[in-house]
Parts: C-alpha cells; sequence; structure tokens
C-alpha cells in the first residue's frame, strides 16, 4: 500500500494541478480554497507516509478513504448501505454500478480520510446523514513495480526508515 499511496500522492499532484488550469483563469476565493483543499489533502498522506514502513501489505485496501477508493457505509439513521466512489470533481464516470462523490462535494469531504468503523457526520443541504465505514477498497490500482519506486525505497532507507519488502 506504501506504494500505491506513493504514486497515488504524486498522480493527484499532477492532476490537481490540471484540473486548477482547466477550471480558473484566475485567482478568486474558489481557486484558492480548491489550491488549499489539495495542499491539505496531500500533506495528510505525505505526512502519513512518513510514519509507515513500506511493506507487502495488501493493494487493494487502503487505511482510510482517498481519492479513487470505493468505500462502503452504512446509514445508521436509514439503516441502509451505500457504496460510493470518491472522485475528482469533474471525472467522467467509468463504472455507472457505483455512485460517485466528487472529494469536492460535503459527502467526499466528510468521507476522506475516515477509517473502516469510524462515523460519519455528513452535512447535507436537505439535513444531516450518519455513516458508519464499513469497508474501503481500492478497485484500480497500478502495477507498480519495485523498479518504477527504487527511489522511493532509497529515500525511505537513507532516512533510516524500516523497509519490509
Amino acid at each position: 500500500m506504501y506504494d500505491y499511496l506513493a504514486w497515488h500522492s504524486n498522480e493527484i499532484a499532477k492532476k490537481q494541478e490540471l484540473l486548477y488550469k482547466e477550471l480558473y483563469a484566475e485567482e478568486t476565493q474558489e481557486s484558492m480554497a480548491f489550491e488549499e483543499f489539495f495542499k491539505e489533502y496531500l500533506a495528510y498522506i505525505n505526512n502519513y507516509l512518513s510514519t509507515v514502513s513500506i511493506g507487502t501489505a495488501v493493494k487493494t485496501s487502503c487505511p482510510f478513504v482517498i481519492i479513487g477508493s470505493v468505500v462502503d457505509v452504512h446509514d445508521s439513521d436509514e439503516k441502509e448501505d451505500y457504496q460510493y466512489r470518491i472522485v475528482l470533481p469533474y471525472k467522467n464516470q467509468q463504472d455507472t454500478t457505483i455512485d460517485c462523490a466528487s472529494c469536492l462535494s460535503p459527502l467526499g469531504k466528510s468521507l476522506l480520510f475516515k477509517r473502516a468503523k469510524e462515523n460519519a457526520r455528513i452535512q447535507i443541504p436537505s439535513g444531516e446523514l450518519h455513516y458508519i465505514i464499513k469497508k474501503i477498497a481500492i478497485t484500480d490500482t497500478p502495477e507498480i513495480s519495485s523498479d518504477k519506486f527504487s527511489g522511493i525505497l532509497d529515500a525511505a532507507a537513507s532516512a533510516g526508515r524500516n523497509i519490509n519488502i
């Protein structure tokens, strides 16, 4: 999972830059909020990466909700289960079997960085949702080879970090 999150962080940084250029012609309150959101998002992931060991954990599970993950939730008020994919805004939905939530929407923002079994309160225009995170999955993992990430492994090793490959 370490390799995936390192790759994910790099990809989101690239996509955020492209999306910013596509959406904003000038600096506005909205554009500054957009930049701040992604700055905090990437800082959270990079901080997490600096505290964990590199290992061979399962590539399809993630310790917390990130952009691109599929989240199974239980609505504790309605007693129903739902599944959402957290996506970048304005992303074309490829899989129509899963509802998508933009990472910038109230639902997407409220689910980001939540862990399994954690409660999420989501303020929406029609009221408040109370979800319990049941499962977090990564369904679109790229093939990540150790050669591709040898720089990451070298950096971790030189920083004196545990490497469990």
